[in-house]
This record gives C-alpha cells, structure tokens and sequence, in this order.
C-alpha cells in the first residue's frame, strides 16, 4: 500500500513540475464510459450500463476550470429481469488540474440532474445527479489528448421503488481536444538573453 502512494506521489510531483504545457482557453472531450451501478435493495445485484459521455472544460488559469459533463448510459435485460434502463445525466462544477508536460492529472466535483426511462413502473423520471473523481490525460500532440482513464462516483437520485438513491461508478476513456490558447503564466524572460 505504502509503494503505491509513494508512485502516486512521485506521479503528482512529476505532473505538478515547472515543464507545464501550453494552456488553452478551452477543451472539448468524447468518450466511452462504463457504469457500474447497484440494485434498489442495496445488496450488490450490481449491473452494468454502457454508453459515453461529453465534457466541456473553460479553463481560468493553470489550475482552475469550469466543467459541464452529458453523459448516457444504458443496460438491456438488467439482471435477466427483462427490464431496460437508460440515464442521461447533465452536471457542472469545478475542476483542479496538475499539468505536466506530457500528463495531466484533476479532479472534479459536479452537480446537476439525470433523467432516466425504463420500460418498468419505476426508473422513469427526472432526480439529482452528483458527482466526485479524477482522471488523467496523456498529451499526443499540441491540441490533442488521450484521457487515459477517469473515475467518477456518481449518485442519482431516481424512483426504484425501495429508497430511490443509486450509488454508482462511472469509468470513462476518450480523446481530448484544445481550444484556443492563453498567455504563457508564470515566471518569464522580458527578453531574449543567454543567460
């Protein structure tokens, strides 16, 4: 356990270096994104949804962003019941990035709404959608980006007939792309000099 918190460490050192890349005004993403959820009882008959999920990232300086994320997920058959299930989810909210030259690590807390349908008498309304994660992004080229992995805890807030709270995982993997550029920050030469 201890060896793994010293690499992220080192990782976050790493990231966090004075070689920061160039920052954007902006950023737009597209991905895949798996969803691991639980059953309304609350005993892991836990199932899967598929599906993707966008963000739109403002960036205000190195470190801060504004994030707005759209994401749905869907699952046939859920646990052979015959049951279909699909969430749309929309949320905003800050995020706190660490850039590198090559990678960039953040983290992120949204808030907003999910609307789910289902061909069952419950899961077919409108609720609250929260989430918590990070994630982590390789830079390809000046304007492109691999997001590597992110992971989000996402709790919604939707009829399902015991208790009407679902406790979820959200994985996500997709491209990156940067917008527009902003002045250099930080510590820089008024001019050219060899020194």
């Amino acid at each position: 356990m201890s060896f793994r918190i010293a690499c992220l460490l080192v990782l976050f050192g790493w990231s966090a270096s004075a070689f920061a890349q160039e920052l954007t005004k902006s950023e737009v993403s597209g991905g895949l994104s798996y969803l691991h959820s639980n059953t309304a009882d609350g005993i892991c008959g836990c199932f899967s949804l598929l599906g993707g999920s966008g963000s739109f990232v403002l960036n205000a300086n190195q470190k801060l962003s504004g994030v707005v994320d759209v994401g749905y997920q869907r699952a046939s058959n859920v646990n052979s019941t015959g049951i279909d299930l699909g969430l749309f989810t929309f949320m905003a909210g800050p995020r706190l990035s660490f850039r590198g030259q090559k990678i960039t690590l953040f983290g992120q807390v949204l808030a907003g709404g999910v609307h789910s349908h289902s061909n069952s008498t419950f899961n077919n309304a409108n609720g609250f959608a929260g989430s918590a994660g990070a994630g982590v992004d390789l830079r390809l080229t000046s304007r492109f980006s691999w997001r590597i992995l992110q992971m989000d805890y996402l709790l919604t807030r939707v009829p399902n007939g015991v208790n009407n709270v679902q406790n979820n995982v959200r994985l996500t993997t997709g491209i990156v792309i940067r917008l527009g550029s902003m002045p250099p920050q930080g510590p820089h030469r008024p001019y050219n000099r060899p020194y």
